[in-house]
Order: structure tokens, then C-alpha cells, then sequence
């Protein structure tokens, strides 16, 4: 486990403005969103021995062996749904993640070695701490998705792309889950030793409006959030 004491969440929350996808039956494009989701500021730290002797994890020689080809790093942001003023709900949304080195081959760019939420059918509560298996994989806390019934409970969040390096989470309301409230995001991101590394972050939200239906829309993100620089 990552200590408590080093919080995995994040600080200084950004309001996001939401801009409309053009729509060719609309006669003038909906206004933009305001107020409807927010992004907290990434928060990157690199993963180290020191870390594993500290917590009650067992990764630290996972660490040690990998230490002349990879290094590892934990990056975490926190994403709030609002509901709306005027019974406009979000119906879906997503969190993309593109993981880059610049200047290296295909081959030796950053990939997500693990990320959490992976698949859960409800919301759960921001936690204060990561848990890690031996081998860097996050072990996801709250209510996880087990199927059952035949197969149809839908899924609230669906986190996918590990081991590539463009990882994303994708959230569907369902009619008893509304999209309101924190999510906590969490990402171990494998990168070749040494060598520098950003993430390009993007946010999209579908929205239901009474008289046009089904908006599509795409945050505009500040600097501090669009590129993270994570060494």
C-alpha cells in the first residue's frame, strides 16, 4: 500500500469549460457548459524502494529487477460530475490519457502498465491510499463488477488500454447510477529508464437535452492540465 500519509489523490481543482460537437440538425450550436465537471491537478510520483520498504507491499523487488530498463510512476487525478440546474443529465463521459516520450522510437515509448478503476457497476468514494500487487499492479478499492443475473448489470466505469500507451476510462450513466460525483483515477505508467515523459490528458461528456437530444461535448483544458510532465 502507498501510505496514507502521501496522498494518491490530487489538489487544485480546475472548473472545465465544455464546448459543443457541431451538430447538422441544430440550427445554431448549444452554448458552452460551464460548471458541470471538474478536473483536479495531476499528481505524479516516482515509484521507488524507499516507498515499498515503507508501506506493506512486497513490489519493491519487482522494482529493483526492472531498474536498468524501466522506471515506474504513479499518476493520479480526481474528476467531479455536477449535476445540472435545468434537467440536462450526462448520459456518458471520458477520460483519455496519451502517454508520450518525445524523440523515441515506437518501441520505447511509455506505456500504462496498470490503471484502477479497470470495471465497476457502481460509484465509490475517493480513497486516501493505492494498494500494489508484487508486480506494480493496482488493486481497485470500492465496489468491483462481478457478473452475474446473465450477464446484463451495466457498467459504470470501464477503465481499458493497459499495456498500450493511450489508456482511457469511459463512465455511463445507467437509470439507477446518475453521473454526479468524484472519481478517482489512478494510473501506473512504465517508462524507459531516464528518459523524459508527458501525458496528454483529454475530457468528453454527452449530454441529454430536452430539445436536441444527445449533445456531445469536449472540455477545453487549461496548460496545467492538457500536458503533465511526469519527469
Amino acid at each position: 500500500m502507498i501510505p496514507p500519509d502521501r496522498p494518491a489523490g490530487t489538489a487544485t481543482p480546475h472548473d472545465l469549460t465544455l464546448l459543443p460537437t457541431l451538430l447538422l440538425r441544430a440550427p445554431a450550436p448549444p452554448p458552452p457548459l460551464t460548471g458541470r465537471i471538474s478536473l483536479g491537478t495531476p499528481v505524479v510520483r516516482p515509484l521507488t524502494g524507499a516507498q515499498a520498504a515503507e508501506g506493506d507491499g512486497d513490489w519493491g523487488a519487482f522494482l529493483e529487477s526492472e531498474a536498468d530498463r524501466y522506471d515506474y510512476l504513479l499518476l493520479s487525478l480526481v474528476c467531479s460530475f455536477r449535476p445540472s440546474t435545468d434537467g440536462a443529465p450526462f448520459t456518458d463521459a471520458g477520460i483519455g490519457i496519451r502517454l508520450e516520450a518525445p524523440g523515441l522510437p515506437a518501441d520505447h515509448q511509455p506505456i500504462a502498465w496498470s490503471l484502477s478503476p479497470k470495471r465497476r457497476a457502481v460509484p465509490a468514494a475517493p480513497s486516501g491510499s493505492l494498494t500494489l500487487t508484487a508486480n506494480l499492479v493496482l488493486v481497485d478499492a470500492g465496489v468491483e463488477y462481478s457478473p452475474g443475473g446473465g450477464g446484463q448489470e451495466k457498467l459504470f466505469v470501464v477503465g481499458m488500454g493497459e499495456r498500450d500507451s493511450d489508456p482511457e476510462w469511459r463512465f455511463t450513466a445507467t437509470p439507477d447510477t446518475p453521473l454526479v460525483g468524484d472519481e478517482s483515477l489512478a494510473l501506473i505508467v512504465r517508462t524507459p529508464a531516464g528518459a523524459p515523459a508527458r501525458a496528454h490528458v483529454t475530457v468528453a461528456a454527452t449530454v441529454r437535452q430536452r430539445r436536441l437530444g444527445l449533445i456531445p461535448y469536449r472540455a477545453e483544458l487549461p496548460p496545467a492540465l492538457r500536458t503533465v510532465t511526469l519527469r
